[in-house]
């Protein structure tokens, strides 16, 4: 009787498709890349195609990383159409060798690898591969860079595409797999690696909207861990802290209320941040605090000094995608929609109204416009009590000389523009002085 014999490739079709890979990704390669992408995909009607994929990816060692990368990547798409059709034994092979490669020396495979196991994840659960949760956690516990970054990638990546499946039960598990993982997660907010840091804190706030009783009963602990990261000197995680602020003040205030004094000088801190991304994430607090219905008093004495920094983030920085627009013609006014945040709930949603989306980069939402919105909700709760801060700034820039003056003087049109309809009584005194400086 025969017995079962595990699945290897044959040497022929091993170097054929090592062969229509490498032209393929090659741009010196003069052969028609559609008719080797027709000849991939003619090769996929084959049972065991996905197979040598894996294993390209996997074990050819002797092969370029991109050519193993791109094994990879064509693995990953085909899985979309395929993994739920393939036979058990073909499924259990690729399986079985992406898990030695979540350690791979080479971090383009490490990611690449990342990316597949999420796949899989997505399409065959968690409860179809337990053997994954545990390898995960052995490379995780290991103290190998490697091993620790290539199972962070994987599992940031599933708490990215699909996080509700770690805070589900799983037959076979005593606990669900959050309970497993988040301990480590918030443990590595300590990590001397700041990829660690990065995708660990990356990793739980994709958990903040679903609040799982694992990450409710250690909030203590996870606020502990982003001020310890607020001044990281990762800008990406700096990033990352004030975009977990913002989704806890919208989702759950509660918790950040204790916090808030120290809460509003760290964003006035990072809304001056070097790092245009960082600023802008931090700009953005200010929305979510007044949409979060707190109190407005706990900010009133903030107002001094906040007003100033919305100001100067809404000088056009140099490299402004809209800044040769502007230059082009220097009295274009900001349309309406540029000072109001379209897109402020990206974080969460993505653009309401795709067919918003074009290709007018006047239009991009940068930390200027996103000033221009934080100034026009302030006057907006706060009326007239701004204008004592705000208009000598504003007269200072309207009357600025040299050569980026004008940079200073479209700031403060755009400024009396955001401010026009909250403090529309209290700004009449001041309208001779701005009619006479312009």
């Amino acid at each position: 009787m025969a017995t079962s014999v595990a699945w290897q490739p044959q040497e022929q079709g091993f170097n054929e498709i090592c062969r229509l890979l490498e032209q393929q990704i090659s741009p010196s390669s003069t052969a028609d890349k559609s008719q080797i992408w027709q000849q991939l995909q003619q090769y996929s009607q084959f049972p065991d195609f996905n197979n040598y994929l894996a294993f390209i990816l996997a074990r050819a060692e002797g092969k370029s990383v991109e050519i193993r990368q791109a094994a990879g990547l064509l693995l990953k798409n085909n899985l979309r159409t395929a993994y739920k059709s393939m036979s058990p034994s073909n499924q259990q092979y690729i399986k079985s060798e992406l898990l030695p490669c979540l350690g791979a020396a080479d971090r383009h495979i490490r990611s690449t690898v990342g990316t597949i196991v999420s796949v899989v994840v997505q399409l065959g659960g968690i409860a179809g591969w337990l053997e994954l949760l545990q390898a995960l956690v052995t490379c995780l516990d290991s103290n190998d860079i490697n091993h620790m970054e290539g199972a962070m990638d994987a599992l940031s990546k599933i708490c990215e595409d699909i996080p509700q499946v770690l805070d589900s039960d799983v037959p076979g598990l005593a606990e669900c797999p959050i309970n497993i993982f988040l301990p480590r997660l918030l443990q590595f907010f300590q990590s001397p690696h700041t990829s660690l840091r990065k995708l660990s804190l990356g990793s739980v706030n994709q958990f903040i909207m679903l609040m799982p009783s694992a990450l409710f009963v250690s909030m203590d602990q996870y606020l502990q861990g982003l001020f310890l990261l607020s001044n990281d000197p990762s800008a990406e995680v700096r990033k990352l802290v004030c975009a977990a602020f913002n989704l806890l003040i919208e989702v759950r205030p509660s918790f950040l209320e204790p916090h808030l004094r120290n809460l509003f000088e760290y964003m006035l801190q990072v809304n001056k941040d070097t790092d245009d991304d960082v600023a802008l994430e931090a700009c953005e607090f200010w929305h979510s605090y007044f949409e979060a219905q707190l109190p407005h008093e706990n900010l009133k004495e903030f107002l001094p000094r906040l007003v100033p920094v919305l100001l100067s983030n809404m000088i056009y920085a140099d490299d402004d995608e809209s800044l040769v627009e502007a230059e082009e013609d220097e009295s274009l006014p900001d349309r309406d929609q540029d000072l109001k945040p379209r897109f402020h709930s990206s974080r969460l949603h993505g653009s309401e109204n795709p067919e918003d989306d074009d290709d007018d980069i006047v239009n991009v939402w940068n930390l200027r416009k996103c000033s221009a919105a934080a100034l026009d909700v302030l006057s907006n709760v706060f009326g007239d009590e701004i204008l004592p801060t705000l208009m000598p700034v504003i007269q200072a820039k309207l009357s600025a000389s040299g050569d980026e003056a004008w940079k200073d003087r479209e700031a403060a049109v755009l400024a009396l523009g955001a401010i026009a309809e909250g403090c529309i009584k209290g700004l009449y005194p001041h309208l001779s002085e701005v009619i006479f400086v312009e």
